[in-house]
């Protein structure tokens, strides 16, 4: 994606809410909140029996507009969590977190009182998630465009909070963010809504965020760049002590920051590619598939190489280097073309209703 991609894309589509938003925000959140009262009871006794009082976390965030509001969230995190460090984000395995509250977040539970930020008018049910006054300048220093976000109402929930995930990059997650405010429709809300309901209700939210860690990993290694072995090794240690799955494989030496560049222009790509395995696409297979897709290889030199993987073993990405039938940078040219490719198609995508 063009660094100006998301200045450009809003300059050119003014942004309008779609129709009704605002009275069905309001019906929803209050109607969730008569629902969700049992469940309020509960947590609130969970967190009192384990770390006493607060019960709720009050927090400032940026709006629409850039207007400073307080959001709600159930406290998951001990008392003074920020008081020796000021504002950092939360990371995986992060001592602050309570036991009650690693299941709040798990679940996306501890956003409920944010049902109340709804109702007053200072979120939305779906938008760009709202974030702290602090990182925001940070970000925005950073990536061009990040203002753009604070055009809508920040969002309980959104493309980026449901086909994102907790390592995804910024720059990524301000393209998801774009492309919901360019492409806002009620029929677009609500498949997020479900599918937020869904992941909620289903305990899916960590385990989609592990499959797709899990899946950068996995093109990395079809490419014959890590071993199965390097691989397993680095995803025991983000499970014991977090990060993300290609700093950990630069930290223990299995690849080099230029070659980790090449793939992480993939990552977006990859969370739509868990289309490709879970209709029953070998993993073996991933990268020849790829090659011919793009026309890079003939089917006859797939099925040689495949035919030589069966045998002998090996990564398929490697052997067809090594026969001959593609370059190491052949190879790298095809994946960026696939991966901008399947990127523009997931645009489409999540916006059509």
């Amino acid at each position: 994606m063009d660094d100006n991609y998301s200045q450009a894309e809003v300059d050119l589509n003014p942004v309008k809410g779609p129709f009704l938003k605002r009275p069905f925000d309001f019906l929803l959140s209050l109607l969730g909140l008569i629902i969700s009262l049992p469940i309020w009871v509960a947590v609130a006794i969970a967190i009192y029996l384990e770390d006493g009082r607060p019960i709720i976390f009050a927090q400032t965030r940026l709006g629409e507009g850039s207007k400073k509001f307080k959001i709600y969230k159930f406290r998951s995190m001990i008392k003074d969590a920020e008081v020796n460090t000021g504002p950092v984000w939360a990371y995986k395995k992060d001592y602050r977190i309570t036991r009650v509250g690693s299941f709040l977040r798990k679940t996306k539970l501890d956003e409920l009182p944010q049902l109340f930020n709804i109702l007053a008018g200072q979120m939305s049910f779906v938008g760009p998630r709202a974030e702290r006054p602090e990182l925001f300048d940070e970000i925005s220093k950073v990536i061009p465009g990040f203002e753009n976000r604070l055009r809508v109402k920040p969002g309980l929930t959104g493309i980026a909070q449901v086909y994102g995930h907790y390592n995804t990059h910024p720059k990524n997650k301000l393209r998801y963010d774009i492309l919901y405010i360019c492409n806002q429709s009620f029929l677009l809300d609500l498949k997020l809504i479900i599918a937020s309901f869904w992941f909620t209700f289903t305990f899916s939210w960590e385990g989609e965020e592990k499959r797709i860690d899990k899946l950068i990993g996995q093109v990395i290694l079809e490419a014959g760049v890590i071993s199965e072995e390097q691989l397993r090794e680095a995803l025991l240690y983000q499970e014991k002590w977090g990060g993300k799955i290609g700093e950990i494989l630069i930290e223990k030496g299995y690849i080099t920051k230029e070659k980790l560049k090449d793939f992480l222009n993939m990552q977006v790509t990859v969370n739509s590619s868990a289309n490709w395995f879970s209709n029953n696409y070998q993993k073996s297979n991933f990268i020849g598939e790829i090659m011919l897709a793009a026309n890079v290889i003939t089917n006859e030199q797939l099925e040689k190489a495949l035919e030589y993987q069966k045998g002998k073993g090996g990564k398929i990405g490697k052997i067809l280097i090594n026969m001959g039938y593609i370059s190491e940078s052949g190879l790298r040219d095809c994946l960026y073309r696939q991966a901008e490719a399947r990127t523009r198609a997931d645009d489409k995508k999540f916006v059509r209703a």
